[in-house]
């Protein structure tokens, strides 16, 4: 009595989709491993230049000061209608001055703490900023609002 025994294949389906899994991985390894080596050729060809300042172009004073005493007399108008708002008063007075103060010197004084201010050459507008701080800071602001709107007009007014 003969036997005979007929073994199936080892891989009994088709190859078709691994041989598409196993190119799709090796592309994307080659990809990856170019942009990694691009990078770094890039890197090394890459000359940092020193950061050059811009700049700063003197504006037209008379403007700017009609522009940013408007801008107080707004403030002072929404005072007027509810002198109850004294922290936004001088929250607007400060952003008015230090921003007036920006764009007529090209110094960065509206991202400045007083501190800052006060060791820059601006000490008028530092004395005036210390002046906003507690009314704008205190838990109860008190402070006179209508005073303090004159001294940032004498400032802008005075400026040159």
């Amino acid at each position: 009595m003969d036997i005979t025994v007929k073994f199936r294949q080892l891989f009994d389906y088709s190859k078709l989709p691994i041989l598409i899994v196993g190119a799709v991985l090796a592309a994307l390894t080659i990809a990856i491993v170019a942009m990694y080596v691009k990078s770094l050729w890039v890197k090394k060809k890459k000359v940092e230049k020193p950061y050059e300042e811009p700049e700063f172009v003197a504006p037209d004073l008379g403007k700017l000061k009609v522009t940013y005493l408007a801008q107080l007399d707004q403030i002072e108008a929404k005072f007027n209608q509810d002198p109850t708002q004294i922290r936004p008063a001088y929250e607007g007075m400060s952003r008015v001055v230090r921003e007036f103060v920006y764009k007529a010197t090209g110094t960065e004084v509206d991202k400045f703490t007083l501190h800052e201010i006060s060791q820059t050459k601006f000490q008028g507008l530092a004395k005036l900023v210390g002046e906003y701080y507690q009314p704008e800071f205190d838990q109860i602001s008190e402070g006179d609002v209508r005073d303090s709107l004159m001294k940032s007009r004498r400032l802008m007014s005075e400026w040159n």
